[in-house]
């Protein structure tokens, strides 16, 4: 399916959010203060405590995606669109052993679209750009 001029406006409406502010310094953190691949739940948590301003910065940028997720699950945001303009699993990758603590501890929905998500761009490189391009992430299911 071809992407028309709505499908556009909303990858810009969606752009204009990720450039706001408050994005922007979340992004900004997660460059620098989550650079590390791999912090699980409890190391995240020791660093950044709920309710600290780099809790709240990943809170933000999860819940970005978490969204797009939503929208991309109920094919409101064309996929050929969204995938081009980001690479959704270079967030999820390191945010994905912090999820898992987090559902270990009972929260067992917490980023279920945004993981979805990265699923679906994955399968989306493979047909789209070459199965050499998927790169290798723990969550993928075989």
């Amino acid at each position: 399916m071809i992407p028309t001029y709505k499908d556009a406006d909303i990858i810009l409406k969606l752009y204009d959010q990720f450039e706001s502010e408050r994005l922007r310094a979340a992004r900004q953190w997660f460059d620098t203060s989550l650079a590390e691949e791999g912090l699980d739940y409890d190391a995240f948590l020791r660093h950044f405590p709920r309710g600290s301003e780099g809790y709240n910065h990943f809170v933000t940028l999860y819940g970005f995606f978490e969204m797009v997720g939503v929208l991309h699950k109920n094919g409101l945001v064309h996929p050929d669109l969204l995938f081009d303009m980001w690479f959704i699993n270079g967030f999820y990758r390191r945010m994905y052993p912090i999820f898992v603590g987090w559902r270990a501890q009972g929260d067992i929905h917490v980023a279920e679209n945004f993981e979805r998500l990265a699923l679906a761009e994955l399968k989306w490189i493979g047909t789209h750009k070459g199965k050499e391009y998927v790169p290798e992430v723990p969550y993928a299911r075989k």
